[in-house]
């Protein structure tokens, strides 16, 4: 079993607090910055399994990711395997529906789609959540630097 999940990380850290004098508004000026786009698999074997994209991830780039993750268990452990996702579009597409088929049969990979707007029931988005917000320094950082 496995949880699987795209995110972002930004050279530019979010800003999630300010303080302000009572009663005025703190403006923080948005700063456009480049972007590393992750899918992880968070798998009940212990391994966590990553790719780091620099484009926005379409359904192609999560089939190939899912489809590079069921042959490795499937070469190692010979094991159904079922991966927990959310309701994303990527997940849910007409052409993504061709492929779980495909899945299923050559790989006996079964997706189980969470429950919409349930993050705290994915635990990749835990994972995700300190990786961005508790591990990394309050610095912008350079995307290759990001990715290691």
């Amino acid at each position: 079993m496995g949880y699987v999940d795209e995110t972002g990380i930004c050279s530019t850290p979010d800003n999630r607090y300010a303080w302000t004098i009572k009663g005025q508004v703190h403006q923080v000026t948005a700063i456009r910055s480049k972007r590393v786009n992750i899918i992880g698999a968070l798998l009940s074997t212990g391994h966590f399994v990553t790719a780091c994209l620099q484009e926005s991830v379409t359904g192609e780039y999560f089939y190939a990711y899912v489809m590079g993750v069921a042959k490795q268990i499937k070469e190692k452990y010979n094991i159904p395997l079922t991966l927990i996702v959310d309701n994303a579009s990527i997940h849910k597409s007409k052409k993504m529906q061709a492929w779980r088929d495909l899945l299923e049969q050559d790989f006996n990979v079964r997706l189980y789609f969470l429950p919409p707007y349930s993050p705290e029931l994915n635990r990749i988005e835990m994972l995700w959540r300190s990786m961005k917000y508790q591990w990394r320094e309050f610095k912008w950082m350079p995307t290759d630097e990001i990715v290691q």
